[in-house]
């Protein structure tokens, strides 16, 4: 019994796709979701990690000036870093959004990072 490529490649030949088309989307597609992934909880673990450690110094090098500043009611610092993600159309022309979450990283007067949290963005 021979197998034809067509049946093979399923439902990317019916969709009429240029051959391959559908596996390297796909892999493309993953890549970019894994680096999104590790992107966020490269932040997250940073964040986790540099409580009671990291200064806004060491912060603003590494993530450069916040989106938002305020002052704490202890004298500190909160500063609010977002991290927008971007639309993407699927095949059925519907887009999918791709979210927003805020980084609120509080420091007290001797500019050490004491708490942070992530949020989703507000408005």
């Amino acid at each position: 019994m021979m197998v034809s490529s067509n049946s093979i490649q399923g439902g990317c030949s019916r969709w009429g796709l240029v051959r391959g088309w559908c596996r390297e989307g796909a892999l493309a597609g993953l890549m970019i979701g894994l680096f999104v992934f590790s992107a966020c909880s490269a932040s997250s673990k940073y964040f986790q990690d540099g409580v009671n450690e990291a200064t806004q110094e060491m912060v603003g090098k590494r993530y450069g000036s916040p989106h938002k500043t305020q002052s704490a009611s202890d004298g500190g610092e909160i500063w609010t870093y977002f991290e927008r993600g971007s639309g993407t159309a699927g095949f059925g022309g519907q887009v999918r959004g791709g979210g927003c979450r805020a980084y609120v990283l509080t420091f007290d007067q001797q500019t050490v990072l004491r708490r942070w949290e992530q949020q989703q963005c507000q408005g």
